[in-house]
């Protein structure tokens, strides 16, 4: 048996394989459409300018409010996520449920109260989306948590589990 033709051979048919594939990933990616930088999302700019205009505030100055009890917690999560676990004392508005769910805690929702929105952190639109309906109904002191609720789980922070208030 000859090793050199063996590993000869072996050289061979992997240096193929990664020729074949290096082949089939510049076909396949130029013809698939542009979706900005690697790793970002790309929204409708419609949607990056309403983000824009949404008064957002940190992990530090949410726990701040938090702890001076000068703000409401909206998560804006769907009911089994907020059940799993949620900021101690935040009510859950779901944002496919905010039109339902809104009366129910608008005894809660002052207009001059800070209300605190979250949900999945960076790249999740809804508490973003809560947010504007908010401010659409007339509330000016509404700010969407950056960090969401990995933030502030990152940040050991007060949680609670199952269902509340």
């Amino acid at each position: 048996m000859d090793l050199n033709k063996s590993w000869r051979s072996v050289f061979m048919t992997t240096a193929g394989v990664y020729l074949i594939s290096f082949i089939l990933g510049v076909g396949v990616h130029s013809v698939m459409p542009n979706e900005g930088a690697a790793g970002r999302l790309n929204f409708p700019e419609s949607y990056v300018q309403e983000i824009s205009s949404m008064k957002t505030i940190s992990i530090e100055d949410a726990y701040s409010s938090y702890t001076s009890n000068s703000a409401v917690f909206i998560d804006t999560r769907d009911s089994a996520e907020y059940r799993e676990g949620h900021v101690k004392g935040a009510i859950n508005i779901p944002y496919d449920q905010f039109q339902q769910d809104y009366p129910e805690y608008e005894k809660l929702l002052t207009k001059d109260k800070k209300i605190i929105t979250y949900c999945h952190g960076t790249g999740c639109g809804l508490s973003v989306d809560v947010a504007k309906d908010l401010r659409a109904l007339g509330y000016t002191e509404v700010y969407v948590m950056t960090g969401g609720w990995p933030g502030w789980i990152n940040a050991r922070l007060p949680i609670s589990v199952g269902r509340e208030p």
